[in-house]
């Protein structure tokens, strides 16, 4: 659907944000869907990817008058180079999260801070599988497993990763081998990809897109499915819980604590030091019936998907991003802690007009005009925790200064049922892959979706997120979701076990007798790791290749530079990708070719560029048709 920014809807695919924005558009408070329209018409050469400003000749842009930059760059090379910057800067922030992950581990395993070690069955089974000695105390372990993911993050570019070798599918090492993609250490390949993507290094736009999926292969195996093995150790593995999303679970009768970002630490600590009655008769005594901690984005997702084990006492999913300013102009919101990425620059004029206090609780993560930081230190934690909650009591005692007047609520919520992991799913099919691979066998699921990723704006909020999900269930596609798309799915009912009555024959007799949702929860987007672990439980269980398999990825409403690492991890694994937007790379018609036609003759997987969530739906069912065939199912 498209947007309309003229004051009438729909901008939004959600009702709890239509009401919203015509809220803010009365207190004359711009916000996202306002900036955009003021951007129009953008740029034509940045949307093609054909700008470059790598150099002080530049910056150029590729025309049919100039087909070469200052210095004889093509438009395949400088689309590619961009290509290659933009993946980058997605394997460096999932760096982060990882080692962030791996601190905490390590203060953990000595008695240091808040956080225990949660699941030490799987530290063994994953120690094992790694070379570890699995029979070793629990605590010195885990700081073992800590060091040699640090260790594997830091290694050589022509050391390859242990986790591609202990954890890949044999086939799909076979081909990654073949065109030298399989990967060294992160940090080393980020050192490589960035100094090949200087001025005047590497031009031949065919290695920078190998250098692209080999930059990808090492943020997925090491960013991704690295990162939420060691999350599960600490914090404990997804298991499915029940709980609620969208604005309308706010309640101006607490004090309420938005967990806002991508690394879950802080909003754990925080979490646990809300339930303490020390804490809650500070909020108490402020007025307030009590602290609630309720999640934004990937946090939230991570908070969500662990109520059983860390998590208890979390009060739902309020969004995704787009949703961050709305969310403060509720007047309800007394504190947002940021964590990493997405928090925009924005979120601080929202916050202004209300007594909301934003807080940036990562060291990397600057706003401007915010000036206060707790930075998230494993030993710490607790402390900060503290800390976090009095400002947060603090703030309410402002917002009930002012009285009610400007406390404004849309009265949308949804039921949930989240939690889903690879061990969740064997769980309910009784510790065995079989009966879903029957109802794969017997059509009663035509396949499975990732529908995975960012929102954004330029097609309307979560129009074609929640649009595609609807019509691939409708098809008997079993949906997988994860990141800013589960918000979007989740506020529209499609992940409680009631909606499989929106799924095809098959898939809701599978769901209605499993009771569960046709759309499962598979966390925040770091979780995508999950996907490809499951992806390759379902491959190794049927002894095919990925790329075999009834399956299909879609990141619908792509956002930024992790998404398009990613991306790319899902085409390197033998998947039909799907991607919306068109991204930054039809400019080049050799990059755009190699993209979604030539990368299936090399790893299986290409690129599906569709705009319309409809027809993106029905080339994804008619894939799964086709694998299905190739099997004989």
């Amino acid at each position: 659907m498209a947007q309309n920014y003229n004051g009438n809807s729909p901008v939004s695919a959600h009702r709890s944000i239509e009401e919203m924005y015509a809220r803010t558009r009365e207190l004359n408070l711009p916000t996202v869907f306002d900036r955009y329209r003021d951007q129009q018409p953008q740029c034509k050469f940045g949307q093609e990817g054909i700008c470059c400003q790598l150099c002080s000749h530049g910056p150029c842009r590729i025309t049919p008058q100039a087909p070469r930059g200052i210095c004889g760059a093509t438009a395949d090379t400088i689309v590619a180079r961009n290509l290659v910057r933009l993946a980058t800067h997605g394997a460096a922030a999932y760096t982060h999260h990882l080692e962030e992950v791996c601190r905490t581990i390590k203060a953990a395993a000595a008695g240091q801070g808040p956080f225990r070690l949660q699941n030490e069955q799987k530290l063994r089974e994953v120690a094992s599988a790694l070379g570890l000695n699995a029979n070793l105390p629990a605590e010195r372990l885990a700081a073992e497993l800590a060091d040699l993911m640090l260790a594997e993050l830091r290694k050589a570019a022509d050391e390859p990763l242990l986790l591609v070798e202990k954890l890949a599918p044999p086939a799909r090492k076979e081909i990654w081998a073949r065109l030298g993609v399989i990967p060294g250490g992160v940090l080393a390949e980020v050192r490589d990809a960035l100094t090949k993507s200087m001025t005047n290094i590497d031009s031949d736009p065919i290695d920078l897109l190998l250098t692209a999926l080999r930059l990808a292969l090492a943020t997925g195996f090491l960013g991704l499915i690295g990162t939420v093995t060691l999350q599960d150790i600490l914090l404990g593995t997804p298991a499915p819980t029940r709980s609620q999303a969208d604005l309308g679970i706010l309640d101006p009768a607490y004090v309420n604590i938005v967990a806002h970002g991508h690394v879950p630490l802080m909003a754990t600590a925080v979490l646990q030091e809300a339930q303490r009655e020390e804490m809650q008769a500070l909020a108490r005594e402020a007025g307030a019936k009590g602290i609630r901690v309720l999640g934004s984005m990937c946090t939230g997702q991570e908070l969500l998907q662990r109520m059983k084990t860390t998590a208890r006492g979390f009060a739902g999913q309020t969004g995704n991003w787009i949703t961050q300013e709305f969310l403060v102009a509720t007047g309800a919101v007394d504190l947002v802690m940021m964590d990493m990425n997405c928090s925009i620059p924005a979120l601080k004029l929202a916050a202004d007009r209300f007594h909301t206090r934003l807080v940036s609780v990562d060291r990397i993560l600057r706003l401007d005009g915010v000036e206060e930081h707790v930075d998230y230190d494993p030993v710490k934690a607790r402390e900060q925790a503290q800390e976090l909650i009095r400002l947060a009591v603090e703030a309410y005692r402002r917002r009930a200064a002012d009285g009610s007047s400007r406390v404004h609520i849309p009265p949308y919520r949804a039921d949930v049922l989240a939690g889903f992991s690879v061990e969740a799913i064997l769980d309910a099919l009784g510790g065995s892959l079989d009966p879903l691979l029957a109802s794969v066998r017997s059509g009663s699921i035509r396949g499975i979706a990732a529908v995975v990723g960012c929102t954004n704006n330029r097609n309307g909020h979560d129009f074609a997120s929640v649009a595609l999900t609807r019509e691939l269930i409708r098809r008997d596609i079993l949906v997988l979701n994860a990141g800013c798309v589960s918000s979007a799915v989740q506020s529209e009912g499609l992940m409680r076990p009631e909606a499989a009555e929106l799924a095809g024959e098959g898939l809701r007799s599978v769901c209605q007798a499993l009771g569960i949702p046709p759309c499962l929860n598979f966390g925040s987007c770091v979780d995508i790791g999950r996907i490809a672990l499951a992806v390759g439980a379902i491959a190794g269980a049927l002894g095919v290749d990925p790329a075999q398999l009834p399956v299909a990825a879609s990141a619908p409403e792509y956002l930024e530079q992790k998404a398009v690492a990613d991306g790319i991890f899902a085409v390197a694994l033998g998947l039909l990708t799907h991607l919306a937007p068109i991204p930054p790379v039809t400019g080049s018609s050799l990059v755009t070719k190699v993209l979604t036609e030539d990368l299936e003759n090399l790893t299986g997987g290409k690129f599906l560029v569709e705009p319309d969530p409809v027809k993106a739906a029905e080339a994804m069912a008619a894939h799964i048709e086709g694998k299905r065939k190739a099997l004989g199912l």
